[in-house]
């Protein structure tokens, strides 16, 4: 995939994930499973720090990093806006993702690029 594709798709993941977190919702939301706003934000993480990894080539260390400092920023963000609620333990289902994105981009990059990688 040329590297302009690759930069898109980043930014359109983040646009949406903007939307997703930083948009009003319901006053009366729907009722949702327990753990499954947990896990989304898992997900979403994860997949910001596989096309984040994808799209720069970063060190890992970067890719956690960068990761890190968007989920807590976003909750940050929550926390400011009076429609939306900020939740720490949403910071921490994205922060491992964050980290386990990370894992994932360390296990793809190559075997000899893996012990040289530089802190962020």
């Amino acid at each position: 995939m040329k590297n302009s594709a690759r930069h898109t798709i980043l930014v359109l993941y983040v646009l949406a994930m903007m939307v997703a977190f930083l948009l009003p919702v319901p006053r009366a939301p729907m009722s949702v499973p327990c753990g499954v706003d947990k896990a989304v934000h898992f997900g979403l993480f994860l997949g910001f720090a596989l096309l984040y990894y994808a799209d720069r080539r970063p060190s890992v260390g970067r890719v956690l990093f960068v990761s890190l400092a968007f989920a807590g920023g976003i909750e940050l963000a929550q926390w400011t806006l009076p429609y939306r609620s900020d939740d720490w333990r949403d910071l921490v289902a994205g922060a491992i993702g964050a980290g386990a994105g990370a894992a994932l981009a360390h296990l793809a990059r190559p075997r000899s690029s893996r012990a040289a990688d530089p802190a962020p």
